[in-house]
Formats: structure tokens, sequence, C-alpha cells
């Protein structure tokens, strides 16, 4: 079975899940297997905390939670067990050791099993898992916007002071590029009117919010709010 390439960063969270005391993991399993699955990690990892204290707090648990959703989309792609995943990535981890990073003999086994555990709640963790690969599954993900609104004055020929102005909006869009990586903005320049037909359109898309939200509800579905 080939081994996995692991980015830099999720090797010392792996490592990390590894070396977490027993009755802090065992305790961690029985919190994500009681939880709701939610639309974002940071929610899921509240939800946890709340039962159970990990070291590192909040920021530790979100570390722990992202890497392992990764797992969890990746099982899916591969058409791999969990079992199998789980031995493929504390494989790979143990075979990174380097001067920068240590991975002791010891602890591949107990990753594996501590993977394959935290693979086990499809229901739960593995819905925001899935959930989150279909939210960043775009092109173009927002991240934010603004706007910037300015006067524009006009002169005519003869005059040495305004005769006129007009007042013009420019939106910036912040976005997240898929295919080429990083991020990016956009500015468009709106007038008063353009304004108006925006309100008109995020005013429809509540509306259709909600109307969706009853559909899940009568199907048994679970909403993940954001």
């Amino acid at each position: 079975m080939s081994s996995l390439k692991i980015p830099k960063d999720d090797l010392a969270k792996l490592k990390a899940i590894a070396e977490l005391q027993d009755e802090v993991f065992d305790s961690l399993i029985e919190a994500i297997a009681s939880a709701r699955p939610t639309l974002r990690i940071k929610q899921f990892a509240v939800q946890l905390l709340e039962k159970v204290n990990v070291p590192g707090g909040l920021q530790s648990v979100v570390s722990l939670l992202g890497v392992i959703c990764t797992l969890y989309v990746l099982v899916e792609r591969r058409g791999s067990s969990s079992q199998e995943l789980a031995e493929q990535v504390s494989r790979s981890a143990r075979e990174a050791n380097s001067e920068k990073f240590t991975f002791p003999e010891e602890l591949e086994k107990i990753l594996a099993s501590r993977i394959k555990a935290l693979l086990g709640f499809e229901g739960t963790l593995g819905i925001t898992a899935k959930a989150l690969d279909v939210m960043t599954e775009n092109e173009h993900t927002f991240c934010g916007a603004r706007i910037l609104s300015d006067i524009r004055t006009i002169f005519t020929s003869s005059s040495k002071e305004p005769s006129a102005g007009v007042i013009i909006h420019n939106l910036q869009i912040g976005y997240h590029d898929s295919a080429e990586g990083g991020h990016k903005e956009i500015y468009i320049a709106l007038d008063t009117d353009d304004i108006g037909t925006l309100k008109e359109i995020f005013c429809r898309a509540e509306k259709k919010t909600v109307v969706l939200q009853e559909v899940l509800k009568r199907s048994g579905a679970t909403y993940l709010e954001v």
C-alpha cells in the first residue's frame, strides 16, 4: 500500500492526535458521538469543548478536526476503508521523520487506531466534513466585501467651480480562487439604482432560504446553519 504525501502543517497535527492522553482522547470520542453536525468546524469544536477539556483549547480542537475532516473526504474520493487510510497516514507520518520533525515509531500504531476511531462518525463529524467540502467546491469562494463611495464633480468649460456632481459606489469583493490559489479582489462600479437592485436580490435570496429550510425540514434532513 503506497504512502501519502502529508503537508508539513498536518504532520504536527497528526502527532498531536497521537500524543493526546488516553482519557482525553476517549472523552473526545464520546463528545463527537453525541455532537450535532454543523456547517463549520469551529461550530463543531465549540460543542466538544462543552464536554471535554482538550489541551490547547479551541485552536487545538479546530486543528485536529480540520485534518480529520480532510481524511473523511479522502476516504470517499479514494474509495478506501477508514482502516486502510488510517494505516497509510500513520505510516507516512513515521516516514516523514527529519531533523525538523520527529515521529517516534511507537506512535504509528496509536495514530492509526485513533484515526480509524475518528473516522467512525459518519452521522456527526462526517456530515460536517462533507458539508465543508461541498460548500468550498467552487471556483471562487466569497471572503469579504465593502463599498467605497465618493463624489465625482462635473465642470463645464466656462466654470471654475463644479457645476454638478454624481455619487459613485465601488463594490469591493474579496474571494478565494481555487484554481490559481490565494486571495483576490474585484471592484465593481455601482450607482444608487444598482444598490437598490442588489438589495432586492438579497431580499429574494433570504426568502428562498426560508422556503428551502422548510423543504429540508419536511424531508427529515438536518439543516446545517452558518
